[in-house]
């Protein structure tokens, strides 16, 4: 134990004590006033140097502060071994400074046992009861070694668990490496799924936050234990450092066929029948009702017969790129807004809600041994159909698909496929006459439609990696479409000009001019090619 001295003067005697806050604050202000006011000629020699004045805070310390005890002793504790102390007087309290470094379990107020916890350093200190009125302070630095029969073990239990994962799991190579409270897992895995199930291995059965401390061993209580050694090991955190080889860029190929054919075979007669007083009309064509009425001495005839056959056809490609692991998402087609009334009674309110259509394709590729992908994939072509509107807002025909399939790369894989065939007949006739087979194409309507659809939707995933400069393509779409000139569009009625032969509209007047103050000065003509120089600037045109 030691105490803080009281600082002594030069000539060995204790240095009195400084003087209080106050009269420090003023003698403080005295001095400035001092150096602020003009010094005598004669006073020079007499007045002491600034760096001899007295500190502020060396007063203030003096005069609030007793002493500073400072740590007296160094104590090595082994975490193998705990230090058991006993005290010839009892204590009144302890303290340390870092409790998961040092633990201290008293059992009388004399007798103290020290364990050590984790690698590091603390500070120890006791009040010791006294027969002045303050107790006596002891304190000690504390510094608790690694346990390195602990270290040892753990390099042995993990390099028999290196050897045992690798036989697991032969077409990976794991490398694992301790280092104070983390397990780094170094090497190389054959897929991601793979990796995914070594991490498993090592993480399995542990406690920590959110799944990233774990106990690096796995699950108790199995019939076949591989690691039973590391049970009882202190915690890791274990870090991930197992690489993938491969690409890791999946392109995914979606083909959406579907053809759709509609038949119709429609037959109705209408006729009114006029004789004096006695008028008989059918309407089984129309709304399919029969009426009577006397009245005037007309006739009227008609035959409907109706035959229709109609089809259609989608055919989408859509091609999505992403990373192993990361999902995309792919939309060709357009939106409309659907009003939606949010709230209750009075506090209701409008907002708008979109709803798209089209062709649109969401997947999640992952990537698990070499070139065998896992796709979870959801394509769906929509279109909007008027007929199943509500309040003016447009229904939508949809075929959507959402499944999960394993496909090497390359491969394609039909995901959905849809063979429907509708057909519906109906007849509306006059009772009696509309039965006899001739007469009932006059006393009847009839109709048969039938409606076939097929649907079909391949998938096929690529590993791709990204283009190089001179692999690029140089002409795109639509690069070899141009404008035409006056004479192309007003004399033979062309709406795109020859390929490479750029006309600007928005600047032939200027042009115009140009030729015709060439023509006017006798030099040469100037092309209305050559007069980009004039209205373009950098490289432009096209690549060859």
């Amino acid at each position: 134990m030691s105490r803080l001295k009281r600082p002594e003067a030069p000539d060995g005697s204790p240095r009195p004590r400084g003087p209080g806050a106050c009269t420090a604050a003023l003698v403080l202000l005295g001095a400035l006033a001092m150096l602020a006011a003009p010094i005598p000629a004669g006073w020079a020699q007499k007045v002491p140097p600034l760096h001899q004045a007295p500190s502020v805070w060396d007063a203030q310390e003096d005069a609030l502060i007793a002493g500073m005890i400072e740590t007296g002793r160094v104590m090595q504790i082994d975490p193998r071994f705990s230090k058991l102390i006993r005290t010839t007087r009892p204590v009144m309290r302890v303290s340390v400074t870092h409790p998961r470094v040092l633990e201290i379990v008293q059992y009388t107020p004399t007798e103290f046992e020290l364990i050590g916890g984790i690698t590091g350093t603390t500070t120890l200190t006791f009040w010791v009861e006294s027969d002045e009125e303050e107790p006596e302070i002891l304190r000690y630095l504390v510094e608790v070694s690694p346990d390195e029969a602990v270290e040892e073990r753990r390099e042995i239990e993990y390099g028999i668990m290196e050897r045992k994962i690798n036989e697991l799991f032969p077409n990976s190579r794991v490398q694992l490496i301790p280092i104070a409270d983390k397990l780094i897992v170094r090497g190389q895995a054959r897929d991601a799924e793979e990796a995914a199930r070594i991490l498993a291995v090592l993480r399995g059965g542990g406690d920590g936050d959110a799944g990233t401390r774990r106990r690096a061993r796995v699950v108790q209580g199995t019939a076949a234990d591989p690691f039973p050694g590391v049970s009882d090991l202190p915690i890791s955190n274990v870090i991930n450092m197992l690489q993938v080889p491969g690409e890791m860029q999946v392109m995914l190929k979606v083909r959406v066929a579907e053809l759709s054919r509609t038949a119709l075979r429609k037959m109705g007669a209408e006729f009114n029948l006029d004789a004096s007083d006695f008028s008989f009309e059918s309407l089984l064509g129309m709304s399919g009702t029969v009426k009577a009425v006397l009245d005037t001495n007309d006739v009227s005839f008609m035959l409907e017969a109706l035959s229709s056959n109609s089809y259609s056809k989608i055919l989408a490609e859509p091609n999505l790129v992403t990373l192993s692991g990361h999902p995309a998402y792919f939309l060709a087609g357009g939106e409309f807004a659907v009003p939606v009334v949010v709230g209750v009674e009075g506090a209701a309110a409008a907002t708008t809600n979109f709803r798209s259509f089209g062709t649109q394709l969401a997947f999640t590729p992952t990537v698990l041994d070499k070139d065998r992908i896992r796709l979870h994939v959801t394509p769906s072509i929509s279109s909007v159909n008027a007929d199943n509107a509500v309040e003016g807002i447009p229904g939508l025909d949809t075929r959507a698909v959402t499944t999960t399939v394993d496909l090497r790369a390359g491969q394609w894989l039909a995901i959905a496929g849809l063979l429907q065939d509708q057909q519906a007949g109906s007849k509306a006739r006059v009772p009696f006459l509309g039965d006899v087979p001739v007469l009932d194409s006059f006393f009847s309507n009839k109709e048969v439609r039938r409606e076939e659809t097929e649907l079909i939707v391949l998938v096929s995933p690529e590993l791709v990696h990204p283009l190089e400069a001179e692999e690029a393509p140089q002409i795109l779409p639509g690069m070899e479409v141009t404008e035409p000139g006056d004479l192309a569009f007003f004399a033979a009625g062309n709406i795109e000009g020859r390929p490479k032969c750029e006309h600007r509209s928005t600047v032939w007047p200027n042009v115009q001019r140009e030729i015709l103050r060439s023509h006017l000065s006798g030099r040469r003509r100037i092309g209305y090619q050559q007069t980009e120089r004039y209205y373009i600037q950098g490289d432009h045109g096209f690549s060859h």
